[in-house]
């Protein structure tokens, strides 16, 4: 019989067999219990070895909360806001996760899926308003014009959401429909509709040509085709012979990056347009230009609120010396973030790495610097605040101080008394003579609606920062 040498001593194959199958036993034994000690709760999935200690305190809370609270426990909900607790910690607004209803939301707006009705909406004192129908929307062919008040999305109140809610609601799959009702001035009845969601395309790139010479080409986001749009304006500005270019990316928030790029190839000289580089600094990714140096000068117009894609341009165009900054410190965000999928339908998105100047400068957090800083009058603001409405004879407050400051900025020699007074009505009247409108010293929609316009056009009167950039377009003295 063979014998098999262990611990000092012979043994048989037939005990060795016997004590190696009880050994089996014990050690199935402990693992069961081992196991099942630590992993009988469906929400505790944790790797023990080494994670038991880091997230001791974590599900110690959770066994005295899950025995002790004065309520019944959702599992599901407290998970999540250990999470949420967990992502917020990092202190990076661009990082969070997404549960699985906002995980869904998210993959129709990436996906391109998402659609609309064609309209563009304003929070107007608590109210919702019709600010623009676009031109061949499925707003405009179910009858909703400019001006009307939405008070239900589908039999839903607008009166207790915001404007964002507003918007989703009216947001979703082409070819679904949504039921609308309106107020419309001069009409007691709501007008209601049945509007078709269909793809909307809203226009990014708006161009001309300032003083008869030089181009001006805004950009407000960074949507599919924004990239084709701008290289067929600028284009069309290079063929009417122009001596320079302001680019305005003032208040654009950014978009697809992909976009910033195309257009970057083709106004950023040949070399390097920006690097992405992870925690370590190993680049990830770098994109370049194979453009000529454009003949005449560029300048770009940057603001608090220009960010993401748009920094990208403006800095890859001032570190490679391709252009002049004039505004304020941009909003600083030059990250690169991820969508991962999680296991109960939801995802992570997180940042992975961040965007880089060729010469290497991140601008993350603290925003590009301009070239030139240049503050703007406060009237220039004045075409992004809702007109006062509803306003009586004898009013007071600061409605009143706004509406006399709207007037006097264009061009209607009124004091700004705060009161509503004859005065005021009178000037009101004045403008409406002016402009053609029913002189009823009230602020009807279309008194309004013309205010609104009028502000937008007399702000670039004030426009200091666009007044600059062509006065150095111009050759005159470039100091501020």
């Amino acid at each position: 019989m063979h014998v098999i040498w262990k611990d000092g001593v012979f043994m048989k194959r037939r005990d060795f067999v016997i004590v190696l199958l009880c050994l089996l036993i014990l050690s199935n034994i402990a693992t069961y219990i081992f196991t099942r000690f630590f992993f009988s709760s469906p929400v505790l999935q944790v790797e023990v070895a080494g994670e038991k200690e880091r997230g001791k305190i974590l599900w110690e809370v959770w066994d005295l909360l899950e025995k002790n609270y004065f309520e019944p426990l959702k599992e599901e909900e407290l998970l999540q806001g250990a999470i949420r607790g967990m992502v917020q910690s990092l202190g990076d607004p661009h990082t969070a996760y997404l549960p699985p209803e906002s995980m869904e939301e998210l993959l129709i707006h990436t996906t391109g899926s998402l659609s609309g009705i064609g309209v563009e909406i304003v929070d107007d004192e608590g109210d919702v308003l019709i600010l623009r129908v676009l031109d061949g929307s499925p707003a405009g062919s179910s009858g909703l014009l400019e001006g009307d008040r939405i008070v239900e999305v589908d039999g839903k109140s607008t009166a207790d959401i915001t404007l964002d809610e507003v918007a989703q609601l009216l947001r979703g799959l082409a070819g679904t429909e949504v039921e609308v009702a309106v107020q419309r001035a001069g009409e007691e009845e709501l007008f209601c509709c049945t509007v078709t969601r269909a793809d909307i395309e809203m226009d990014t790139v708006f161009s001309r040509v300032l003083d008869g010479r030089f181009g001006y080409i805004k950009i407000s986001s960074f949507d599919q085709d924004t990239g084709r749009d701008f290289c067929e304006s600028l284009k069309h500005l290079e063929k009417e012979g122009i001596q320079g270019l302001v680019l305005d990316l003032r208040d654009n928030p950014g978009g697809l990056p992909e976009e910033a790029i195309e257009i970057a190839q083709e106004i950023v000289p040949s070399g390097e347009i920006t690097r992405v580089v992870d925690r370590d600094g190993n680049i990830k990714e770098q994109h370049f230009s194979q453009a000529e140096k454009k003949e005449y000068e560029i300048i770009v117009l940057v603001n608090e609120h220009t960010a993401s894609a748009a920094e990208i341009i403006a800095g890859s165009l001032q570190d490679r010396g391709a252009a002049l900054l004039i505004g304020k410190p941009t909003y600083g965000k030059a990250t690169m973030q991820c969508l991962q999928y999680l296991g109960d339908g939801g995802g992570l998105r997180y940042t992975i790495a961040k965007y880089l100047t060729p010469s290497g400068s991140g601008w993350h957090g603290r925003g590009l610097q301009p070239d030139y800083e240049v503050e703007l009058p406060l009237e220039y603001y004045l075409q992004y605040i809702s007109i006062p409405r509803d306003l009586k004879k004898g009013d007071t407050g600061e409605k009143v101080i706004l509406l006399q400051s709207m007037l006097h900025f264009l061009g209607y020699p009124l004091e700004k008394t705060g009161i509503y007074d004859q005065q005021t009505i009178s000037f009101l009247i004045e403008f409406q003579k002016d402009n053609k409108l029913p002189e009823t010293g009230e602020l009807d929609i279309s008194t309004r609606e013309r205010l609104r316009n009028m502000l937008a056009e007399k702000a670039e009167e004030v426009d200091e920062q666009l007044h600059l950039a062509l006065k150095i377009l111009k050759g005159e003295d470039k100091a501020v």
